[in-house]
């Protein structure tokens, strides 16, 4: 059983826990800050300008991103382009070998003959039919028949040239192997297809993006992206204009509890690449307006899960609760509610922090 003082001590911490929550005043002469080191500075000089640094990734748009698959069952005979490679249209990535490409071959000449046939059974049937000699009947079969063989030419067409195969002349002989060429310009992402490889039909070989526009997703903490706002400005050190935020992810990273943001860099220069590692500046719009301040890393304390400032009032300090919007080892960004024209305390903090929680007394 806790004893009876034991449970005084535990209420009166509780009830002095909940008093230093609120903005009460620490009361200390200016003979007794100095003494106890105590310094404060004008909150005017720590504006925060500039941007927000952040981490960030480049990456390619999946609308830009397209994959490249072996048409049907065969064996990679070569491999003519490698990973991180710029392509043209139309260039050759890889050459492929195997039966199934002569059968396709041999499919659509049958599929060619068979539709000659079908349109010259038609014409014969349509005099016919003209002259009386034939019922409708027969000759509806036939255009039905002429209709069926059209497609089935256009499917084996199609099919030859998914499979990168010209289409074979009559007296040609079939061709061997089918050459898989890049369909636009643009950088190879991934190179999955090795020489001597057997794939079956539908197995990737490579991956296309066009690198023009470049996605840049931005990781922040929740308080951070507090401040950010669809539009604002990124510029990516090193690359000679910005983008600006697209998107801001409504859920948070359930891995981190970070926020994504997104955006959109309308150039292609060397400056990045995809899948680059960079960190990013980002300019809200309001930055000017808004109640940031820059103030140095020793400034600010941490009590009851909350970030704290000592701003200087009449007769003492006023603790006030701020936001911490980016943080580093000389200085942090705050979103805090005072007047421009306060001061607050940079050093002496700990002996502040003392006082404040009734641990000592300012030396008198």
């Amino acid at each position: 059983m806790v004893p009876f003082r034991s449970c005084l001590l535990l209420l009166a911490a509780a009830n002095a826990a909940a008093a230093f929550a609120t903005d009460e005043l620490i009361a200390i002469s200016a003979e007794q800050a100095g003494k106890a080191g105590i310094a404060a500075a004008a909150l005017a000089d720590m504006k925060a300008t500039g941007g927000i640094r952040l981490p960030a990734q480049v990456v390619v748009p999946p609308s830009r991103i397209e994959v490249i698959t072996a048409p049907l069952p065969a064996m990679v005979a070569a491999v003519r382009i490698g990973h991180g490679e710029t392509v043209k249209k139309g260039q050759v990535l890889a050459r492929l070998q195997g039966a199934p490409l002569l059968e396709l071959q041999r499919e659509f000449a049958q599929a060619r003959s068979q539709a000659s046939l079908a349109i010259e059974n038609l014409r014969r049937d349509e005099s016919l039919y003209a002259d009386g000699i034939i019922p409708q009947g027969r000759l509806s079969a036939t255009r039905a028949a002429e209709r069926q063989a059209a497609l089935a030419l256009a499917e084996k067409s199609q099919s030859l040239r998914l499979a990168g195969l010209a289409e074979p002349g009559a007296q040609a002989a079939l061709a061997s192997g089918a050459d898989i060429r890049a369909p636009f310009d643009g950088v190879v992402l991934e190179a999955s297809a090795q020489p001597g490889q057997r794939v079956d039909a539908m197995t990737p070989l490579f991956k296309l993006g066009r690198i023009s526009p470049l996605w840049v997703e931005i990781q922040a903490t929740p308080a951070q992206a507090a401040g950010i706002a669809v539009g604002d400005e990124v510029k990516v050190p090193g690359c000679p204009s910005g983008g600006r935020v697209t998107v801001i992810a409504p859920q948070v990273d359930a891995h981190d509890q970070s926020l994504r943001l997104r955006a959109e860099l309308p150039y292609r220069v060397a400056c990045v690449r995809p899948n680059q590692f960079v960190q990013v500046d980002v300019q809200p719009a309001e930055t000017g307006s808004s109640d940031a301040w820059r103030v140095p890393a020793g400034a600010l304390t941490r009590h009851l899960s909350r970030t704290w400032a000592f701003v200087e009032v009449p007769g003492g300090f006023r603790p006030v609760a701020v936001q911490v919007l980016e943080e580093s080892a000389q200085s942090s960004r705050v979103a805090m509610p005072v007047d421009a024209s306060a001061r607050i305390a940079v050093k002496g903090i700990a002996t502040l922090k003392g006082v404040w929680l009734g641990l000592g007394a300012a030396e008198q």
